[in-house]
């Protein structure tokens, strides 16, 4: 009885021993418990610390820097035109491509814009002499060397702008009669190019020696016309051009420095004329 009681005595002690050291391991986080029972656990050290996040910085400066992906091209198409606030398209400055839809319908005047400025690829027809009593019945030449009257070349292509100069060879005629005539003209192009901004120009001024030698041919005249024609533009898709502020001197009339037959400007003066054309785009 004596050996039986001293071997559970030292069993007991040995059991205390071992919880006492399993609480003392718990409390110094060897162990955890887990999902699975109890594991030894052993804490990182500070320094063992400090060098995983030594590492983990470092990684992440020797990581290929990201490059931001490059934006889409631009389009370079031409932003459509913004109208003004009351629908009247903005003025602009165009380059000679802006001619390349374009169509003159003129006199001699229009004669010298195509033969000493440059229209770039405009279609022209005028000749000297012509008036809106004559426009529709004359036969044009033509870049394809074929003779063609206004009213094929307006039905065989769309343009996008028309410039129409004419009246000066008119002032002869009924003032009345001669304004119906050139609106009849503007309704006719605007049936057959409805998509087609119609500029009118204003006749040029003729010089105050000339003005004053003819009862018919003033400056006078040329301005009533003018402001009749000038009373035809919208503004949103007719527009009215007045070049005489280009060439006018002091008195309304044109400059003498600038022609040599009272009538027409210099042919080295059309490239000016054509660039003036170009700053009033629309």
């Amino acid at each position: 009885m004596k050996r039986r009681k001293k071997r559970n005595h030292s069993y007991i002690l040995s059991l205390l021993a071992s919880m006492i050291l399993v609480a003392s391991a718990w409390a110094s986080g060897i162990l955890q418990k887990g999902e699975h029972g109890i594991a030894l656990y052993f804490p990182r050290s500070i320094d063992a610390v400090y060098a995983e996040a030594d590492h983990t910085e470092e990684e992440v400066l020797l990581e290929e820097p990201k490059v931001p992906e490059a934006p889409a091209p631009a389009d370079h198409t031409e932003p459509a035109e913004e109208p003004e606030p009351d629908g009247e398209p903005k003025m602009y400055e165009a380059d000679t491509s802006y001619f390349d839809d374009a169509l003159f319908i003129g006199d001699s005047r229009t004669v010298g814009l195509h033969e000493y400025g440059n229209l770039g690829n405009a279609v022209v027809v005028a000749d000297s002499g012509m008036n809106v009593y004559k426009i529709f019945e004359k036969e044009f030449d033509t870049a394809s060397g074929e003779k063609q009257l206004l009213e094929t070349i307006l039905s065989e292509r769309q343009f996008g702008k028309i410039y129409i100069m004419l009246g000066i060879n008119e002032l002869g005629y009924d003032f009345d009669r001669t304004v119906a005539r050139y609106t009849e003209l503007v309704e006719r192009i605007r049936d057959m190019q409805p998509d087609a901004r119609i500029f009118l120009e204003a006749n040029l001024h003729i010089t105050e020696k000339k003005s004053a030698s003819s009862s018919v041919y003033t400056n006078e005249n040329i301005n009533r016309f003018n402001e009749a024609v000038a009373q035809m533009a919208d503004n949103r898709t007719i527009f009215y051009l007045d070049v005489n502020e280009l060439f006018d001197d002091e008195n309304g009339a044109l400059a003498q420095m600038y022609t040599m037959d009272n009538a027409h400007v210099l042919g080295k003066y059309y490239s000016d004329w054509v660039d003036w054309i170009l700053r009033h785009a629309r």
